[in-house]
């Protein structure tokens, strides 16, 4: 027969097992977890979701860029929230979503430019430059998109924000100069990009507002060829065309100066009284020579001393009849061919001597000397002496 003692020894005993049941059957009946978020990340069996304010590392392999619905039991690690689901489904997102807008830009990473650079969870199929309209949550620093509408390429530039631009290179060298019809825009192309004057590009860049509109190109991907100026004879050609032409040369300095236009060309050599075939980049104030040749030599002038025409550039061939230097180192000589007859001035600084009964033969343009028909060469090397 038990005693009293014994008994109660017995109902405790009885007591905690009971407890202990009850326990159990409380934790196997203890409800799932649910959690709703985007896959950002995922790698062997192990992924990432997000809603934009928690993130739950997901012990089984997702689709990045998808919306799930996982239920499981959640537990709380070092590291933040984990599950091994028991249950996952595709869903539609029911958490908030941001929304921003700017330009995509693939350069060094995905990003999109508001013009401040936020830096994308994933590439997008759309173009460098191109205007979005995004959806989607942040995770850290990063803006993982679930879904983006495209809206093309900008007209206008803005300082800061990508811009496409097409048109003629005009100039290389200090700076590279792109004309897009309307004005100049200084290009600031990759290390190792090479453009030549005439070609016609398409070219992508972040543009800046400098003393002149600029574009930054990042990439030798982002500069196109597309063709060549439109060829023009002259006096039809515009700025960014090729301009076509035979002319003759009035003087020679900073450039070509030609009896056709009051604007020089570059890149050739000539000397006055040459006439040049050309074919050249019209520019603001300028010609640029691609494709010159000297069409007729000066030596084949015929001689003009009859044909006297102020500002008309001319050959002149005569016999000296008399030479007058004053204090000052000018000079007038009397060049006579027949009945025809001019005075040739002669600048101290061309640096010649002509004597009485000299033939010479001079090159440049017919003016006048105190109401006197008269005539001017540019330099020592435009007047020889005899047949030249």
């Amino acid at each position: 027969m038990l005693s009293m003692g014994t008994s109660r020894v017995v109902l405790t005993a009885g007591s905690i097992i009971v407890l202990i049941l009850m326990t159990l059957l409380s934790n196997s009946g203890r409800g799932l977890d649910s959690f709703t978020g985007l896959c950002i990340s995922s790698s062997g069996s192990f992924s990432l979701l997000t809603d934009g304010n928690r993130t739950l590392a997901v012990y089984t392999p997702l689709s990045p860029g998808t919306v799930y619905r996982v239920e499981g039991v959640m537990r709380k690690s070092r590291s933040g929230w984990a599950m091994r689901p028991v249950h996952v489904a595709e869903t539609p997102p029911t958490f908030p979503l941001y929304h921003v807008q700017g330009a995509y830009w693939p350069s060094r990473g995905c990003h999109l430019l508001t013009p401040q650079k936020i830096r994308l969870g994933w590439c997008l199929p759309a173009e460098k430059g191109e205007y979005l309209e995004l959806d989607g949550v942040w995770e850290g620093n990063r803006f993982y998109v679930l879904d983006f509408t495209r809206g093309g390429f900008p007209r206008n530039p803005r300082d800061g924000m990508p811009w496409m631009v097409e048109g003629v290179i005009l100039s290389v060298g200090r700076r590279t100069i792109l004309w897009n019809g309307s004005e100049e825009i200084v290009l600031y192309l990759p290390y190792g990009t090479s453009v030549t004057p005439g070609v016609r590009l398409r070219i992508a860049g972040i543009a800046r507002f400098y003393s002149k509109l600029s574009l930054l190109v990042d990439s030798k991907d982002d500069v196109e060829v597309i063709g060549r100026s439109r060829k023009a004879p002259l006096s039809e050609a515009g700025v960014g065309d090729t301009a076509t032409g035979t002319c003759m040369v009035t003087s020679v300095g900073r450039g070509l100066r030609l009896n056709c236009t009051s604007i020089p060309l570059y890149g050739f050599s000539a000397r006055p009284g040459d006439v040049v075939r050309f074919e050249a980049l019209k520019r603001p104030s300028s010609l640029l020579c691609t494709d010159c040749s000297l069409w007729r030599r000066r030596e084949e002038l015929i001689n003009g001393i009859c044909n006297f025409e102020p500002g008309k550039f001319a050959k002149v061939k005569g016999g000296v009849e008399w030479v007058k230097v004053y204090r000052n180192g000018f000079g007038l000589a009397n060049i006579t061919k027949d009945d025809c007859w001019v005075l040739l001035k002669l600048r101290k600084s061309l640096g010649v001597q002509l004597s009485a009964n000299e033939t010479v033969t001079a090159y440049g343009t017919f003016t006048t000397y105190r109401g006197l028909r008269a005539f001017e060469v540019q330099s020592g090397g435009d007047l020889c002496s005899g047949s030249c």
